[in-house]
């Protein structure tokens, strides 16, 4: 079970990513800014979304936290982007206990 308390929190995500694993369970979490969010990313906690000006749908608004799995061996630099499943929270001490919650779903 993938458990983030007292390991790393939002401070440390504004500066740095975190790596972190469970079994075969491998993950990434980072701030991403809202222009790299996909239109149709899974967004599954209903976070806070703006409408977007430009016509392209809505995308969230401010900053998020992305969190980032895939199942095997390999770190996330070996291991193809077709076998990862990303998601985005808010960038907020909530959003990260929805990723996590999020991470260990997909165990």
């Amino acid at each position: 079970m993938i458990d983030l308390r007292g390991t790393m929190g939002i401070p440390f995500l504004k500066k740095s990513r975190f790596t972190g694993s469970d079994g075969m369970l491998r993950f990434v979490l980072e701030k991403r800014g809202a222009e790299s969010v996909p239109a149709d990313a899974l967004w599954p906690c209903g976070g806070a979304r703006k409408e977007d000006k430009g016509g392209q749908g809505e995308t969230p608004a401010g900053d998020c936290l992305a969190a980032v799995c895939w199942h095997g061996l390999y770190c996330s630099d070996a291991t193809p982007d077709e076998e990862k499943t990303t998601a985005y929270f808010p960038f907020t001490k909530e959003g990260l206990a929805q990723a996590q919650a999020w991470l260990n779903s997909q165990r």
